[in-house]
């Protein structure tokens, strides 16, 4: 758009629709690399329509946009970080909460493009407090920014806060059709993670009905894959078939779709399995490993977990497909790497989770710390006033006194809440830790579930050979073989169940084996079942001994305990 065409239609524009079109100008201007003199030219001919409009709503931004313009270049980080400091410092002096907000924003993003995630959600959560202080709807291009940080928190699993950033946004006017659109979407996502599908369901709907108003056809068909995956997860599955490949039709015909239809390829596949059409679900497997050939590799992190989850649900497809077939092996097989993926994902993430609360400590200790260092300097000055003030006068001298007792109890004060906020870190990463223990030993024990029935299965076949032995003697010989070397719990599963559950409880085997010296290792296994309320007979079946020698075993550990706690 040409710049006289833009200045005609801003003075047409209500105040509150000037700054979200001045805004979507100038970035646009930044993005095709426009001098950056040239920018400030514009700058200060709109600010002088603005002033000739009274808008001092569209006067202020301008002079925001000014101070700002040289970060949205490419230059250094040095330099990004050095234009927002002065700008923030600048707009900290004035009380002007929106702009400070605004530029802790943008010092956050930078730091999370680069992967520093403690000092970027640091940042985010001083932007939201000052947002908040302000009012979102009095910022009227607080669309953009909202969206950025909850998609931030939803690549951290922090679905809770997407869907307040996103319930806010939805509030207000849309900054512009995409954004509308996504809003709505990212909600429905954010809503599915939680396993709250009815929520889910009713904001993909939305999603269309959005998208529709804007004649947007790719986010119409990717809402309704996202509305059949919904559908798949209620177990809904004929009506979910429609709307997936609605969304998978689409995008294999777009050049620059094809991680969109690889992901509907393989949730087309997943339920086709469930419909027990075993042909059509191979069919699509196969649809997806084509599709992923030609996805382009260097997306943006948060894409990565679509990629994340694409394996994930492609390797769960083929292990039950071949689990349907009778062959084992290869269903055992697939049952490795998604277990693998899984841990090492569980891994990556708890290992991200982890340092951003050891940064959110540094920082708030360092925070404390400029406060502490302000209130030694005040009581300096403070000392040096009242050797003044005594020659003066008495009076003088007790009210200084009375100021330095109160810097005292400042400086206490401080010192409390900075022991406040280390133990608060420490609560929280220790909370982390164990919530990740937790569920990677849940999914440790529905592992050992999945190998449980491959042994059975293995079992089975073989009590079928043994039926006409003579004939299938090489079978049998072979299947029992595999079953010999297919342990349900070797002694390195057990040291990495051990680990496990001591990082999920708090190391409690650890602490029971100080108090009870003569715990038998077989003692210990069957206290940690019983912590996980596994039955009795599936703990006969992981120990392999029979049931009742389960109960006599369960009873002496009780015994032993119970007399020593006495």
């Amino acid at each position: 758009m040409r710049f006289d065409a833009l200045v005609e239609q801003l003075a047409d524009l209500s105040p509150k629709v000037r700054i979200v079109r001045a805004s979507k100008y100038l970035d646009t201007l930044l993005a095709v690399g426009t001098p950056l003199q040239q920018v400030s030219g514009t700058i200060r001919t709109l600010q002088k329509r603005a002033r000739g409009w009274k808008d001092g709503e569209l006067a202020g931004y301008l002079t925001f946009y000014d101070k700002i313009k040289g970060a949205l270049l490419p230059v250094s980080d040095e330099e990004i970080l050095a234009v927002f400091g002065a700008a923030l410092n600048d707009f900290e002096k004035r009380n002007d909460h929106r702009y400070a907000g605004v530029c802790h924003y943008f010092i956050g993003q930078h730091h999370y493009e680069r992967r520093q995630y403690g000092e970027a959600f640091f940042h985010h959560a001083k932007a939201q407090e000052l947002f908040n202080e302000v009012g979102i709807a009095n910022i009227l291009d607080i669309g953009k920014y909202l969206h950025v940080m909850a998609l931030n928190y939803y690549y951290f699993r922090d679905y809770g806060r997407v869907i307040q950033l996103m319930r806010a946004s939805i509030s207000l006017p849309p900054f512009d059709d995409n954004l509308d659109i996504q809003r709505y979407n990212t909600l429905g996502l954010a809503y599915k993670q939680r396993n709250q599908l009815d929520s889910a369901a009713f904001y993909f709907k939305r999603t269309q009905e959005v998208a529709a108003s804007w004649r947007d056809t790719t986010w119409i068909n990717l809402a309704a894959g996202n509305l059949g995956s919904v559908y798949v997860a209620q177990g809904r599955y004929r009506e979910a078939l429609p709307f997936l490949m609605q969304d998978y039709q689409h995008s294999q015909h777009e050049d620059h779709h094809p991680v969109l239809a690889r992901n509907a390829a393989v949730d087309i596949a997943a339920t086709w399995q469930k419909l027990n059409q075993l042909d059509s679900a191979i069919h699509y497997l196969q649809e997806s490993e084509r599709l992923n050939a030609v996805v382009r590799n260097g997306e943006p992190m948060w894409k990565q977990q679509r990629d994340e989850q694409y394996y994930v649900d492609y390797y769960r497809v083929y292990h039950r497909y071949f689990k349907a077939l009778d062959d084992t092996e290869k269903a055992y097989r697939y049952l490795d790497s998604l277990t693998t993926l899984t841990q090492e994902t569980n891994q990556r993430y708890n290992t991200m989770t982890a340092r951003v609360a050891e940064d959110r400590l540094k920082i708030q200790q360092y925070e404390v710390d400029i406060a502490l260092r302000e209130a030694e300097k005040s009581r300096i000055r403070v000392r040096f006033q009242l050797t003044v003030g005594i020659v003066g006068a008495i009076a003088l001298l007790l009210a200084l006194l009375y100021y330095l007792l109160r810097l005292r109890h400042t400086r206490a004060r401080l010192q409390a809440e900075k022991q406040q906020v280390l133990q608060q870190a420490a609560r929280e990463k220790i909370e982390a830790k164990l919530a990740q223990a937790n569920m990677e030993l849940e999914e440790y024990m529905l592992r050992l579930a999945e190998k449980n029935n491959l042994i059975k299965s293995f079992e089975a076949q073989i009590d079928a050979l043994r039926v006409d032995a003579v004939q299938q003697t090489y079978y049998l010989d072979d299947l029992t073989a595999r079953l010999a070397e297919t342990k349900l719990l070797t002694p390195d599963d057990w040291a990495d169940f051990r680990r496990r559950f001591n990082r999920a409880f708090e190391g409690e085997l650890d602490q029971l084996k100080l108090r009870y010296r003569d715990l038998t290792s077989a003692e210990e296994r069957i206290y940690a079942l019983e912590k996980m309320n596994v039955s009795t007979s599936q703990m006969a079946w992981m120990l392999g001994i029979a049931p009742e020698s389960v109960r006599k075993a369960r009873y002496r550990l009780r015994k032993k305990i119970d007399h020593r706690a006495d």
